[in-house]
C-alpha cells in the first residue's frame, strides 16, 4: 500500500537522521521513571517514527487522500445553526479517532500520547498532503489542548483534556471579529454586547458570561472554544491590556450564524459565531489574554500552518513529477524538456529547503517546551528567543513556497492542471489561504524583522558559519553562503540606524535574505549526512547567491519610494 511517510524520503531522512532526539527526549521524558513508558531515547524515537509510518502515513495515503476530491466538492454546510460535515470528512475523523491520533501532544495523565511537537508537525504535514482541509481540525486539536494544559486551571484540565485526547471534543480559537482582524487589540469593548465580543462577570459567583460576534473562525463548530474577550473597563485598561482569555464549551447559547463560502479548504468549516451570554471560564490571569496566551497559541498555530503548507507543496510536487514522467509530447516525456525539467528541479529544491527550515523551528519549539518543563530558566530564555523568531519565519517561508510550487505544478500539467479532473486546481486553491490566516506573510515578516535587527538569531547563524566539513565540495558551498551572510550582517547593521517605518518597508527583502542563508546552511549540513542532498544544496546555494545580492541591495537603499495607488 501507499504510505505518505515512507514514500517521502526527505521527511523520513529529517526525522531519522537530522532531529536531535537525544536532546528532545531528555527534556520531554524522564527516562527510567515509573511514569515514562520508554526505557531509552532510542525506544522513544522508534515509537515516534513508527506511529508516523503506521497509522499516520498509511491512513493518509490510502483513506484520506482518496476522499479529498469528494470532500472538496461537497464541502460543509450550515443548517439551523449547526454545521454538517460531508460523509468523507466524517469517515476521515473516524479513522483518526480509531487510530487514537487526536491527542498526540496531550500529556499521558489525560489520556494523550505526549509526543513532541516535531512528531506532531510531521503528522500534520502528512495529513495535509492527503487533504489540507482535514488538518484544520486535526492540527487545531494540539494547539487548543496545549494551551489549556499550559495555562488552564487543574479543574479545566481534568474536565476537557481527557475528552480532547479521545477526540470526543474538538477545538477552535475565536480571536477575529468583523472589525478586528490582525489588530486584535481592537476587539470590541461594549460589555452589553451588540457590536463585538464582551465579557461580564457575576460578582457573587465569579462566573463569566460572554456575548458578541466572532468571524472567520476555523472549525467554529468545535466543542471547546478559546475566546479572546474584553474583561476590563476600557476607561482604565484600553487596547490589549483589557483583554483576557476564556474557554467556552459549545452549548445552545453559541450559534453558528453561517459558514463562509471559500476559495479552498472546503472540508474545513469557517464560521461566524454569535455568543449570547455564554458561560465561560477564565484561562490564566485577567488582562493577559493578548500579550501572553493568544501570542503563545498563535505561535503554535503558525507552526501548524507551516506544516499544512509543506504537505500541500509535497502533494503538488509529487503529482507534477508523476505527470511529467507519463505525459508525452513530440515523442518523449515532458520531463525531458529543459524548461519542464528546470521547473521540477526548482520545485523539489525549494520544497526541501522549506522543510529544512520548518523542522529546525519545530525542534527549537520542542527544546523550549522541554526546558520549561525542566525548570531550566537559562535554556528557556535562550530557546524561547529563537523559537519566537524562527516560528513566524518558518510559517512565512513554507506558505510562500507552497503557493509557488502549486503555481508551477499547474504549469507542468498545462491545461489539464486547470481542470477539476486533476488534483492540482484543488491544491492551488487550498494553498492560497496558508499565507493569509494565522497572520499574513506581511505580519510574519514585520514580526521577524524586529527580532533579526535585535540579533535574536545571530547565534543560530553564527554556529553554522563556523562549521567546516573537511569536504572540498561542501566547504566551497559554505564559502558562498558566508559571503551572503556577510551581506546580511551589513544590512542588519544598517537597519539598526533606520526608523521602524523603513525597517517594516524592507522587511520582506531582509527576511528573504535571512531565510535563504539559513536554508542554505541547513541543506549543506544535511548534505554532510546524505549524498543525495549534495545536489539539492548545491543548486539551492547557486540560486540563493543572486537573490542575496538583490535582497541586500533593496534592504540598504537610503530611501525607498512608494507609489500611492
Amino acid at each position: 500500500m501507499a504510505n505518505f511517510y515512507t514514500e517521502n524520503k526527505d521527511l523520513k531522512f529529517i526525522m531519522e537522521q537530522v532531529m536531535d532526539w537525544e536532546a528532545i527526549v531528555a527534556l520531554k521524558e524522564k527516562i527510567g521513571s515509573e511514569d515514562c513508558p520508554y526505557e531509552s531515547p532510542a525506544e522513544a524515537k522508534e515509537t515516534y517514527l513508527g506511529l508516523l509510518e503506521d497509522p499516520v502515513g498509511e491512513i493518509a495515503a490510502n483513506r484520506i487522500a482518496p476522499r479529498a476530491a469528494e470532500v472538496d466538492e461537497i464541502g460543509c454546510r450550515c443548517e439551523d445553526g449547526k454545521v454538517l460535515f460531508p460523509e468523507g470528512l466524517q469517515r476521515n475523523m473516524k479513522d483518526l479517532l480509531d487510530a487514537q491520533l487526536m491527542g498526540m501532544t496531550i500529556p499521558r495523565e489525560f489520556g494523550g500520547l505526549q509526543f513532541p511537537e516535531t512528531v506532531y508537525t510531521a503528522a500534520i504535514e502528512i495529513v495535509s498532503q492527503a487533504d489540507a482541509s482535514l488538518m484544520n481540525i486535526f492540527g487545531l486539536q494540539g494547539g487548543i489542548a496545549e494551551t489549556i494544559d499550559k495555562f488552564g486551571s487543574d479543574e479545566l484540565k481534568e474536565q476537557y483534556l481527557p475528552r480532547m485526547s479521545t477526540g470526543e471534543f474538538t477545538g477552535a480559537m475565536a480571536l477575529t471579529e468583523p472589525d478586528a482582524g490582525s489588530d486584535l487589540a481592537a476587539v470590541q469593548t461594549r460589555a452589553e454586547g451588540g457590536g463585538g465580543i464582551a465579557a461580564t462577570q457575576d460578582p457573587e459567583t465569579g462566573q463569566w458570561k460572554i456575548s458578541g460576534t466572532k468571524r472567520f473562525i476555523t472549525n467554529g463548530c468545535g466543542d471547546v472554544i478559546l475566546v479572546l474577550a474584553r474583561s476590563e473597563d476600557p476607561g482604565k485598561k484600553s487596547g490589549g491590556r483589557g483583554l483576557s482569555f476564556f474557554l467556552v464549551e459549545k452549548c445552545d447559547c453559541v450559534t453558528v450564524r453561517r459558514i463562509e463560502n471559500k476559495l479552498g479548504i472546503h472540508g474545513s468549516p469557517t464560521c461566524e459565531l454569535y455568543f449570547d451570554n455564554c458561560p465561560a471560564y477564565l484561562i490564566g490571569k485577567r488582562g493577559m489574554g493578548l500579550a501572553r496566551y493568544t501570542a503563545w497559541l498563535m505561535l503554535a498555530a503558525r507552526l501548524a500552518i507551516g506544516a499544512q503548507a509543506q504537505g500541500i507543496a509535497q502533494a503538488a510536487l509529487t503529482e507534477a513529477a508523476a505527470y511529467a514522467g507519463e505525459r508525452e509530447q513530440f515523442g518523449k516525456p515532458i520531463k525531458e524538456f529543459p524548461q519542464v525539467a528546470m521547473m521540477l528541479e526548482h520545485m523539489a529544491v525549494h520544497t526541501e529547503a522549506s522543510r529544512a527550515v520548518l523542522y529546525a523551528a519545530s525542534e527549537v519549539v520542542d527544546l523550549h517546551q522541554g526546558a520549561e518543563k525542566a525548570g531550566d530558566k537559562e535554556a528557556v530564555r535562550a530557546f524561547g528567543k529563537v523559537a519566537e523568531a524562527l516560528t513566524p519565519i518558518a510559517k512565512y517561508y513554507s506558505t510562500e513556497i507552497a503557493n509557488r510550487v502549486c503555481y508551477d505544478a499547474i504549469q507542468v500539467f498545462g491545461g489539464n492542471g486547470y481542470m477539476k479532473e486533476y488534483p492540482l486546481e484543488r491544491l492551488y486553491r487550498d494553498a492560497r489561504i496558508t499565507n493569509i490566516y494565522e497572520g499574513t506573510s506581511q505580519i510574519q515578516v514585520i514580526w521577524a524583522i524586529s527580532r533579526l535587527v535585535r540579533g535574536d538569531l545571530d547565534d543560530v547563524l553564527g554556529a553554522f558559519e563556523r562549521k567546516n566539513y573537511d569536504d572540498a565540495e561542501l566547504d566551497a558551498l559554505q564559502e558562498e553562503i558566508r559571503a551572503a551572510h556577510a551581506k546580511l550582517k551589513d544590512v542588519l547593521a544598517f537597519l539598526k540606524e533606520q526608523d521602524v517605518e523603513y525597517r517594516e518597508l524592507v522587511a520582506h527583502f531582509v527576511t528573504d535574505l535571512f531565510v535563504d542563508i539559513y536554508a542554505s546552511y541547513l541543506l549543506v549540513a544535511q548534505a554532510a549526512r546524505w549524498d543525495y542532498k549534495r545536489k539539492i544544496a548545491a543548486q539551492f546555494v547557486r540560486l540563493m547567491g543572486p537573490r542575496a545580492e538583490m535582497n541586500a541591495s533593496y534592504g540598504m537603499k537610503s530611501k525607498l519610494e512608494t507609489i500611492e495607488v
